[in-house]
């Protein structure tokens, strides 16, 4: 089991053209936001930082990933800058970086629980 989903701020057909040849995505509109999801799991998974930067450029971005392997990611970008950075493989913690008082991030139960509570 997985969940890999990530949220861009901008319009539907231009999150829908970032993700241009990806296979086995969903786009769904979300209010302002677009939902994209990876059916496949493997796409979006171990990206570093500076790609999801590029992706969400002056966009704000939130990407979420996890697994029953105990992986998870995390990462918040908002105004070019990212604002919140959790990775963590097989259970242990590999990256743990920046703060969000709206967004506490702190293991792989509470991206699990973002997910459900806002990524729907």
């Amino acid at each position: 089991m997985f969940a890999c989903k990530v949220m861009i701020k901008a319009p539907l057909e231009q999150v829908k053209a970032r993700f241009e040849g990806y296979e086995d995505m969903e786009f769904s509109q979300k209010g302002d936001w677009v939902l994209a999801e990876d059916f496949s799991g493997t796409q979006l998974f171990g990206w570093e930082v500076s790609a999801w930067l590029e992706l969400a450029g002056e966009d704000e971005l939130i990407y979420a990933y996890y697994d029953e392997d105990m992986n998870t990611e995390f990462i918040f970008v908002q105004n070019g800058l990212c604002m919140r950075a959790y990775q963590e493989y097989d259970g242990e913690v590999d990256t743990d970086q920046g703060e969000d008082p709206d967004i506490p991030i702190s293991g792989w139960t509470d991206v699990a629980d973002y997910m459900d509570d806002h990524m729907v």
